[in-house]
């Protein structure tokens, strides 16, 4: 920046404010300046050294419990980041992206951000520990619980027990029950695991409590768990529902859309009719739930709202705002997936 300065004859704070403040200079002189600079091969102040300096860095990281790539494939996550990305523009600030399930390393402990948003992640995961031995803001989504630790979240157990509840109403009596558990193979062969999510198994916990509550065995219901694709989840339930009539389940509840929409799949291949045979519940209303062949009954996880407020709470503990805990409510959606039980 002095080489810069002395060759253009010009002070180093004019040079600097060329860079940072350029309403600070006429048109004419920044930009003889800024050719200057290019001219001799300098590229401006360096990102990372302005950061130390401001001691901000301008972005706020997600961190995520699944792989890099499911924040562009995963509908329920894409809908989450939109809404934080949406709170972060209007802000003026940057989205970076964190995953934890690469092997070996703890890319927590090098983002270069203001604040943190852990998504979903368990509380024994390294990067929760990572994340608050920084000293800058956190809050979660869903989890983890931690003290003083601003919170957005939905109550999982209850919002899978008002599905239960609904198709028990209907007169169902012989359930499925599809869950999530993390993808370890790839394309290219084995990959890290991405690890579990702790608000699936609450899901899970609340469907069978609900129906242990209505008079249904657990040892009766039976349980698949599958990689959240549709694919995954067709090929999951193919076998279950193979089964003669009088056997196989008269409803399945999956515990997102993805993987009901794989048992819409693998029903259709079977010749099984929805909702006459087979009543289908998901869960997180994702768009593609809504046009889905019958749509889909689903619980109505409001996504978005979850991202917007945790971005909320992150800019507000930086202007020094008190951030209190949210808890957003959720409710089923009926839609033509799910009927009456077959007599």
């Amino acid at each position: 920046m002095q080489t810069v300065a002395t060759a253009a004859g010009v002070s180093r704070m004019t040079v600097s404010n060329a860079y940072n403040r350029p309403d600070q200079l006429t048109a004419e002189t920044r930009e003889r300046i800024l050719q200057l600079a290019r001219d001799l091969g300098y590229p401006g102040p360096d990102p990372a050294a302005q950061s130390l300096r401001r001691r901000s860095a301008g972005a706020i990281a997600v961190v995520l419990t699944s792989r890099l790539t499911d924040a562009f494939t995963d509908p329920g996550l894409v809908m989450i980041l939109h809404g934080i990305a949406g709170q972060l523009s209007d802000a003026g600030r940057a989205l970076l992206l964190v995953p934890t399930s690469a092997a070996d390393t703890f890319p927590v402990r090098h983002a270069i951000a203001d604040a943190f948003i852990l998504c979903d992640l368990a509380a024994d995961d390294p990067a929760v520990t990572d994340a608050v031995d920084r000293h800058i803001p956190v809050v979660t989504i869903g989890h983890p619980r931690l003290p003083g630790t601003p919170m957005v979240a939905i109550d999982n157990q209850r919002s899978a027990a008002m599905a239960a509840s609904y198709l028990l109403e209907l007169g169902h009596r012989r359930f499925g029950l599809l869950s999530w558990r993390p993808d370890d193979a790839g394309p290219a062969g084995p990959r890290p695991r991405s690890q579990p999510r702790p608000s699936i198994p609450l899901r899970s916990a609340g469907f069978i409590g609900a129906l242990r509550r209505g008079g249904v065995e657990p040892a009766s219901i039976v349980r698949r768990e599958t990689a959240n694709t549709v694919e995954a989840a067709a090929a999951a339930m193919a076998d279950v529902l193979a089964q003669p009539p009088g056997q196989r389940p008269t409803a399945v509840f999956a515990v997102t859309d993805v993987l009901a929409l794989g048992v819409l799949a693998a029903a259709q291949s079977a010749g099984i009719a929805v909702p006459a045979e087979l009543s289908v519940v998901g869960f997180d209303n994702i768009a593609a739930a809504a046009s889905s062949s019958p749509p889909l009954t689903t619980v109505d996880h409001p996504l978005v709202q979850l991202g917007q407020d945790a971005a909320r709470l992150a800019l507000a503990q930086l202007d020094g705002q008190p951030a209190r805990p949210r808890r957003l409510r959720t409710e089923l959606l009926i839609r033509a997936s799910t009927g009456p039980a077959p007599s």
